[in-house]
């Protein structure tokens, strides 16, 4: 399998951003958290509802994002639903270079 290229976050800085952010991948809007083990991005709405995720609640020591409507909770390894089978969440890696962030999907 072909690794997918990093993208620059335009307008995001490891330094001086405030998360949970909204940026922009590929065209998708995603939502940028920092968690204990370093940055992660998610979709920005919840497939469920299309609630948006920007409000939503990292959980379980950061491992896991819970969408704020309807609890729904999603691993942020895989995206895969937690308590609601079925769902799913694209994710994607974002790592930090000389301040600037870059993401690309994960799943």
């Amino acid at each position: 399998m072909t690794e997918r290229p990093w993208q620059a976050l335009a307008g995001l800085r490891a330094d001086n951003s405030k998360f949970p952010a909204r940026a922009s991948l590929d065209g998708e809007g995603i939502v940028v958290f920092r968690t204990k083990a370093g940055l992660r991005g998610v979709q920005r709405s919840c497939p469920h509802m299309q609630a948006t995720m920007m409000n939503a609640e990292l959980t379980a020591n950061d491992t896991m994002v819970r969408c704020p409507l309807h609890v729904f909770t999603f691993k942020l390894s895989d995206g895969k639903g937690v308590n609601c089978p079925g769902f799913k969440i694209k994710v994607y890696e974002i790592r930090e270079e000389n301040g600037s962030l870059y993401g690309r999907p994960a799943n």
